[in-house]
């Protein structure tokens, strides 16, 4: 549990940053806005499932709620009771019964296996002290065939640095070591943004689950 309670406060501490960051995302040169991006690499439609990986308060959980529908459901995942307790609170006040909340751990999301067309890990993934672990398990929580999507901040020497977490040279991860990464279990690279939202220090990356990814 002490691996899992240190992610946690560091995964707090992420939200943080990126709520104090949230005008870097905002749109640059009429870039559509982050949302539609995101449904549209994702290809979210009515009925479907979807996961939002360490969704701190819930914002993104919600928002993708209303892209799947009645029909449709969103696993939202997080790690220490505090921010569990603020995601339920949320949920309950914005949500008709579509999105689950679910407690993971340091080397588990705590999805069910099989349970996802895909997965959004946004400013999650390089908060990880057992990336490994975790990508095995998210493997198995996506369906054959099913996308994820991550978008990450490349290394920023001046942020703090996480306790556990592998060192990348600073807060973040860069890209080619995401994507290799991922490959070496089985994941391919679908497409990539080398500036989200116009911010040349974020990309994003569009994995699918390759028929020889971990959990298959």
């Amino acid at each position: 549990m002490r691996r899992g309670v240190a992610r946690a406060r560091w995964r707090a501490a992420g939200v943080a940053c990126g709520v104090a960051l949230t005008a870097i995302l905002a749109p640059v040169g009429g870039e559509e806005p982050e949302e539609e991006r995101i449904v549209r690499l994702l290809r979210l439609a009515p009925g479907q499932v979807v996961a939002d990986v360490g969704a701190g308060s819930g914002e993104w959980a919600v928002k993708l709620a209303r892209r799947v529908g009645e029909r449709g459901r969103v696993y939202a995942t997080e790690v220490t009771e505090d921010l569990l307790a603020a995601l339920s609170d949320r949920v309950a006040r914005a949500d008709g019964g579509r999105i689950v909340v679910v407690r993971g751990e340091a080397r588990s999301s705590g999805l069910p296996p099989g349970c996802c067309d895909a997965l959004l890990l946004r400013l999650v993934y390089h908060h990880f002290t057992d990336p490994g672990a975790m990508r095995a398990d998210l493997s198995r929580a996506l369906r054959p065939g099913g996308r994820i999507l991550l978008i990450e901040t490349r290394p920023q020497a001046a942020w703090r640095e996480l306790p556990e977490v592998p060192d990348r040279g600073g807060h973040g991860i860069p890209l080619d070591e995401l994507l290799a990464e991922w490959a070496s279990d089985g994941f391919v690279e679908v497409t990539r943004r080398e500036a989200w939202g116009g911010d040349p220090e974020r990309f994003a990356v569009l994995l699918e689950r390759g028929p020889d990814a971990l959990g298959r």
